[in-house]
């Protein structure tokens, strides 16, 4: 059996300079990321290492990564091989399987405070074991496979690149990185072990932690975020699909218009669009604001009108124009907006 990469290896998060630091302006970027009080609140500090909690709408999106990370592999996979949930030992010279690292569903995140290095923690491994004459070529194609998907899962699709492959005896590595502007994350990490001996198999890894999608995913969307500073986030990945407002200042209308809204909620819930249901505190605008500063690609504003003809506005965060949906079509077209 191929010797494959040991389950506990670390990696760096960020790519250091010589003093072994991330540059200034990343640390920046990052303590703005820490600062989103509706995804991470801080709990500790012990050893230089701050522990945050990771608020709902953090572990919705960490879930949300961890659902499209397994339907990826699967697409690629199943048509040409089998993939198993766990390490197997068999005599076919072409299978995958999947290796799950500590948990992978994290509640906290710990971050060492002076060099703002992420503590890699929770690890997705897929390995997959080939022919030996043929391992080029797979290591080459789920290069392109990984470095798809990362690229599916972004607003900013041309983010990533496939760094130049290093040969150390038999293995082969090399690693899927975001090039951000203000410095660069190493996201993934893919190795190909070519035994000497005479084993007629040979093994590929891909290797990544999901604290560190979690913050690449994160750093996307504030560094495309636009004047106003709301965070977006690719409706696939976002935690809640579709939030709501409510632009009445009427006691009695508003009141049915909450109950209007929860119906709405109920009604995404039942379809498995993930929704957020407000408490409709605030004045029309900071409600709007609220949904667009944890990445919700719409919204829908609900008025009196509404109330006389069933049709509300559904705010685009992309592009923030007004489209007017009609209660009745509001499932049908949330379904095919998220399909």
């Amino acid at each position: 059996m191929t010797t494959l990469l040991h389950p506990l290896e670390t990696y760096p998060y960020m790519k250091l300079n010589k003093k072994n630091q991330i540059s200034k302006k990343m640390k920046t970027e990052i303590s703005k990321i820490l600062s989103l009080g509706k995804f991470f609140q801080v709990t500790s500090n012990k050893n230089s290492n701050l522990t945050y909690i990771l608020q709902p709408s953090c572990t919705i999106l960490i879930n949300n990564i961890y659902i499209s990370w397994l339907r990826s592999i699967n697409a690629k996979a199943q048509s040409h091989f089998p993939v198993y949930l766990s390490a197997v030992n068999k005599k076919d010279l072409c299978y995958g399987f999947i290796e799950k690292m500590y948990d992978t569903s994290p509640k906290v995140i710990e971050i060492n405070d002076r060099t703002s290095q992420l503590l890699e923690k929770s690890k997705l491994k897929f390995n997959l074991i080939v022919p030996k004459q043929d391992v080029m070529q797979y290591f080459f194609q789920w290069q392109r496979y990984r470095k798809y998907w990362w690229s599916s899962i972004t607003t900013t699709p041309s983010l990533f690149m496939v760094n130049d492959m290093k040969y150390e005896a038999s293995t082969v590595n090399t690693q899927i990185v975001a090039n951000f502007e203000k410095g660069k994350n190493i996201v993934e990490h893919l190795s190909m072990i070519k035994n000497m001996d005479s084993s007629e198999s040979a093994s590929i890894s891909c290797c990544m932690s999901m604290e560190t999608a979690l913050m690449s995913l994160l750093l996307d969307g504030m560094s495309n975020q636009n004047k106003d500073g709301y965070l977006r986030l690719h409706y696939k990945m976002a935690p809640y699909k579709i939030s709501f407002a409510l632009n009445t200042t009427d006691d009695k209308t508003f009141d049915t218009l909450k109950d209007l809204a929860a119906c709405l909620h109920n009604m995404l819930t039942l379809a498995q669009i993930k929704s957020l249901l407000p408490t409709f505190s605030h004045p029309i605008q900071l409600q709007i604001e609220e949904n667009l500063k944890i990445g919700v690609p719409y919204t829908a504003i609900l008025n009196e009108e509404t109330l006389r003809n069933g049709i509300f506005h559904l705010l685009n965060s992309s592009t923030m124009l007004k489209e007017q949906v009609h209660i009745a079509d509001f499932e049908e077209y949330a379904s095919l907006l998220f399909s």
